[in-house]
C-alpha cells in the first residue's frame, strides 16, 4: 500500500492504472526484396501503392526485375502492408560496395599525462585519419596482429598503417561501403555526453565531411566539406525550448535518440554517442543532387573495458563496453585503445561510482562552454579551455560527419546479379531488429531462381529463358547424382528460413517464409510450359525435380507453392511467368484482414487468385495428392472458379499440428501479441498481485481469439505452480500458456448410403 503524504486530516486521492490490455497486432506487413533499375539500395522502405513504387524504383526491364516487380504487385492487391529493399546490381556486393576496408583512425591526447594508461584523466579525440585496408590486413588489425602491440604514448596523426597502434579510437568499415560521385554512403558521427541537456542547442554535429579521391598508404585528412544547399536536413538546431526548433537534424539524433535513457549524469562521462547515417538521394527530390539522411545505426557505450551497466530486461548488469555494444552491426566494428580502456589494469571508478576517466570529442561547442563564463562551471568537460584549444590545434575537430567508406565511383553499366547470397544476408541483417521492423511474411520473389540459374549456366546476369545440366538432373525419380542445382537454390532459401525460424536457432522466431520453386521446372525458355512438352510428364520432370529441390528442408516457418503464375507484363507487352510467392502472401494477408491468420489462405473462399491469368501446370487430384504428401501446395485451375490455392502446408516432415499454415501462423500473431504486452511487466515484483495482473491481462485477448474461431480452447497458468521460489530467486517470471489450435477441413467424406424404403433413419443411425 502507497504511503500517505498528506499530514493533517483530509482526503487524499491515489490513483493507479490497472487497465492493461493486450494489444492486438495491426495488419499484416510483407517483406519482400529484389533488383530494380533505380531506386536506393540497402534500405528498407514502406511503399503503400504501386504507383508509389514505380515513382522510386521504376518500372521492370529484365526478367529478375519482373520477379520483383510482379511480386510486389501481387501483394498489392490485398490489405498487406509492405515494406521492400533494392538489391544493388554488380559483382561482389555490388553497387554501393568495394573490394577494401576502410577505417578512421581518431588521434587522442590524454589530459596531464604524457600516456594512455594514466590512473585517472581525459581523453579528447580529434578528426579521424582514413586509410584503406585489404581483407588479410582487417584480420590481422581485429586479432591484434597488424602491429606488435597497442601504443600507450598517444599520436597526434598518422602516417602509415602501423601508425594506428597510436590511435585512441578505431572504426572499421565493416561493410565495405564507399562515398560514390555525389557523396552518397556511409557516414560516422561521435558525440561526448557534455551536450545532452535539451535547454542547449542541438550542435554536436558541426560539419559534414565527405572524400573525392582514394586514400594512399599514408592516410587521408583532406576531406571536403558537403555544402548545405545539397543537404535536405539540418545538422544543427536551436534548443528544444528555443524558437522554431528544427526537428531531427542530425545532432539532435545524436544527442537525444540515439538512446532511450538520459547520458548527460557524470555515470556516462566515459561513454560516446556513435552514430551511422547513410546520405543518399532523396527519393522525391526534384533535384538529383540533393541528399537526405538516415539514421542505420546509433550506440552508446563506455571506453572502459570493464564498464558495466544495469540491464534493460532486469537480471545480473551487463558489459557496456564499446567495442561489445556493436557485435551485431552490419556497419561498423570500433577498436578502443587497451589503454584507455583499462584493459590491462581493471576497471576505475570514483568513489561515488562515476567512471575515473572521461572521454570528450574536441568540438566547437565544447570551446564555446568552457569560454563562456556563465557555462563553464556548469560543463564538466575534464579539462581546462587552454588545453582543450591546444588539443584543437594538434588532433582537429572531430565534432562532424566522417565518410566511413572509401572513394570509390562505382557505375553500374550491367545487370550483373553478383554474389545474391551475400546481398541478402546484408538485407535480412537490416530487418533483423523486430522493434524496428514489425514482418509477418517474407516472400522470397524467385530470388532462388535467379541464383541457381546464374550459378548453373555461368552468366553474370539472370536469364529465365536459359537452363542447364544441373537443373535438368533434377528431374529424375533416383537419388541425385548431380546436386550442384539444388544446393545453389538452397544457399538463399536457407538463409531465409534460418532468419525466420526459432530464436534457439538463430532466428527472428516471428516471421512466415514463402519460397518459390525453379522456374526452369515448371516453365522453360519464355513460355513454353514443360508439362506440354512431348514426352515431358508430371511425376519425373515436375514432381520428382521439385521433391529434390527441396526434400532437405524441414521447417513449419516456411512454404512453399508449388506453381508460376502467368501474368501481363505492360512495360514489355508479353505475358510472362512469374513466381507465386507474392501471390500467396497476398492470400495470407487477406486472409488475416477478413478472417485471421487461424483460417486456410486456400480455398475457394480466401485462396482464389483474381490477378493471375494461368498456371504453369494445373495438377489433377492425384497430382494434387503426389504433390501434398510431401508438403508442396498446388495452385490449380478450376473452371468456373478460376485460379485456386488448394493446400496450406508447412514444410514440417513431421507429423504435428505445426505443419499446417494456419496452425503455425495462428502462433505466431499470439505470440507476437503476448510479448508485446509482457514487457510492460518488466521489473514488476513478482508477487501474486503482478502474476493475476498478467493473466487478467491476458485472458481476455484470448478469449476473444477464441470467440473468433481461432482456438478450441485455451489456459494461462501463472501462479506458484510454475513460479516456485527457486524461479523467483532467478529474477524470472514464468507464464505457461496452453494452446488447442483450430484445425482446418481439408478432407472432406461425404457418405451415401442406399436404404430399403420402410427403413427408420432415427434407429439407422442411433439417434
Amino acid at each position: 500500500m502507497a504511503k500517505r503524504t498528506i499530514q493533517s486530516p483530509g482526503v487524499e486521492i491515489r490513483e493507479q492504472d490497472l487497465s492493461l490490455r493486450t494489444p492486438t497486432p495491426a495488419g499484416t506487413t510483407v517483406y519482400v526484396t529484389g533488383y530494380t533499375d533505380q531506386g536506393p539500395t540497402d534500405e528498407v522502405l514502406s511503399v503503400t501503392s504501386l504507383s508509389e513504387f514505380e515513382q522510386i524504383y521504376g518500372n521492370p526491364k529484365t526478367p529478375a526485375e519482373r520477379y520483383f516487380y510482379h511480386t510486389v504487385k501481387a501483394t498489392f492487391n490485398s490489405s498487406a502492408n509492405l515494406l521492400v529493399n533494392r538489391l544493388p546490381y554488380g559483382s561482389g556486393t555490388g553497387e554501393g560496395f568495394g573490394s577494401s576496408i576502410s577505417v578512421l583512425a581518431y588521434p587522442v591526447t590524454a589530459v596531464g599525462s604524457s600516456t594512455l594508461e594514466a590512473a585517472s584523466g581525459t581523453y579528447l579525440l580529434g578528426q579521424p585519419t582514413q586509410f584503406n585496408i585489404t581483407q588479410t590486413q582487417y584480420t590481422d588489425l581485429v586479432s591484434g596482429n597488424l602491429f606488435s602491440s597497442w601504443n600507450n604514448t598517444p599520436l597526434t596523426s598518422f602516417s602509415s598503417i602501423s601508425d594506428l597502434s597510436g590511435a585512441g579510437l578505431i572504426i572499421i568499415n565493416r561493410g565495405q561501403t564507399v562515398i560514390d560521385g555525389k557523396y552518397q554512403g556511409y557516414y560516422v558521427g561521435l558525440a561526448d555526453n557534455t551536450n545532452i541537456n535539451p535547454a542547449s542547442n542541438y550542435d554536436s554535429i558541426k560539419t559534414a565531411y565527405t572524400v573525392t579521391q582514394s586514400a594512399g598508404s599514408t592516410g587521408l585528412t583532406s576531406y571536403i566539406s558537403i555544402p548545405t544547399t545539397r543537404l535536405d536536413f539540418s545538422l544543427t538546431a536551436t534548443a528544444a525550448f528555443g524558437s522554431n526548433p528544427a526537428t531531427n537534424s542530425v545532432s539532435q539524433i545524436m544527442e537525444e535518440k540515439i538512446t532511450g535513457y538520459d547520458t548527460g549524469t557524470r555515470s556516462f562521462d566515459d561513454t560516446l554517442n556513435v552514430g551511422v547515417f547513410k546520405l543518399r538521394q532523396s527519393v522525391f527530390a526534384n533535384d538529383a543532387t540533393t541528399l537526405s539522411y538516415l539514421l542505420e545505426e546509433g550506440y552508446n557505450g563506455s571506453i572502459g573495458y570493464h564498464r558495466q551497466i544495469n540491464s534493460e530486461n532486469g537480471g545480473q548488469p551487463v558489459n557496456f563496453f564499446l567495442e561489445n555494444l556493436e557485435n551485431s552491426s552490419r556497419n561498423i566494428e570500433t577498436l578502443v585503445n587497451p589503454y584507455m580502456s583499462d584493459y590491462f589494469s581493471g576497471i576505475k571508478l570514483n568513489t561515488d561510482g562515476t567512471p575515473a576517466k572521461k572521454v570528450r570529442i574536441v568540438s566547437q561547442q565544447l570551446i564555446n562552454a568552457l569560454s563562456s563564463p556563465t557555462l563553464s562551471a556548469t560543463v564538466n568537460a575534464g579539462c581546462t579551455l587552454t588545453q582543450l584549444s591546444a588539443a584543437a590545434t594538434s588532433i582537429g575537430f572531430g565534432d562532424a560527419l566522417f565518410p566511413l567508406g572509401a572513394y570509390g565511383e562505382v557505375k553500374i553499366n550491367s545487370k550483373e546479379v553478383g554474389n545474391i547470397p551475400g546481398k541478402v544476408s546484408r538485407a535480412l541483417e537490416r530487418i533483423r531488429n523486430d522493434e524496428v521492423f514489425d514482418i509477418d511474411i517474407i516472400a522470397e520473389g524467385g530470388l532462388g531462381t535467379i541464383w541457381t540459374t546464374v550459378c548453373a549456366t555461368g552468366l553474370t546476369y539472370f536469364d529465365d529463358t536459359k537452363t542447364a545440366a544441373s537443373i535438368e538432373a533434377l528431374r529424375t525419380s533416383n537419388d541425385l547424382v548431380d546436386t550442384s542445382a539444388r544446393d545453389y537454390y538452397n544457399t538463399i532459401f536457407s538463409q531465409f528460413n534460418v532468419f525466420c525460424g526459432p530464436i534457439k536457432d538463430g532466428g527472428r522466431g516471428d516471421v512466415f517464409f514463402i519460397a518459390d520453386p525453379i522456374r526452369q521446372i515448371l516453365v522453360t525458355g519464355k513460355d513454353n510450359k514443360v508439362i506440354n512438352i512431348p514426352g515431358k510428364n508430371f511425376s519425373t520432370d515436375i514432381y520428382w525435380a521439385m521433391r529434390h529441390q527441396f526434400e532437405l528442408t524441414n521447417t513449419s516457418y516456411s512454404s512453399v507453392f508449388a506453381n508460376y503464375i502467368k501474368v501481363y507484363d505492360i512495360y514489355s507487352g508479353l505475358y510472362v511467368y512469374v513466381p507465386s510467392s507474392g501471390f500467396a502472401a497476398a492470400r495470407m494477408a487477406s486472409t488475416d484482414a477478413d478472417q485471421g491468420p487461424w483460417a486456410a489462405p486456400a480455398g475457394y473462399s480466401r485462396g482464389i487468385i483474381n490477378d493471375a491469368l494461368d498456371v504453369a501446370f494445373s495438377p489433377n487430384q492425384r497430382q494434387r495428392d503426389e504433390l501434398y504428401k510431401f508438403n508442396l501446395n498446388p495452385i490449380t485451375r478450376i473452371p468456373d472458379q478460376g485460379i485456386v490455392v488448394y493446400g496450406q502446408k508447412t514444410l514440417l516432415k513431421k507429423p504435428s499440428a505445426f505443419d499446417r499454415i494456419n496452425v503455425r501462423r495462428s502462433f505466431l500473431y499470439l505470440e507476437k501479441a503476448t510479448k508485446s504486452v509482457m514487457k510492460f511487466f518488466l521489473f514488476e515484483n513478482n508477487t501474486l498481485f503482478t502474476r493475476t495482473r498478467v493473466v487478467n491481462t491476458l485472458v481476455p485477448f484470448f478469449e476473444r481469439v477464441k470467440q473468433s474461431d481461432g482456438l478450441y480452447d485455451y489456459l494461462i497458468v501463472c501462479d506458484q505452480r510454475n513460479n516456485t521460489t527457486e524461479v523467483i530467486d532467478n529474477n524470472e517470471l514464468v507464464v505457461d500458456i496452453y494452446l488447442k489450435p483450430v484445425k482446418s477441413a481439408e478432407f472432406i467424406l461425404v457418405n451415401f448410403y442406399a436404404t430399403r424404403t420402410d427403413t427408420n433413419f432415427q434407429e439407422l443411425i442411433g439417434g
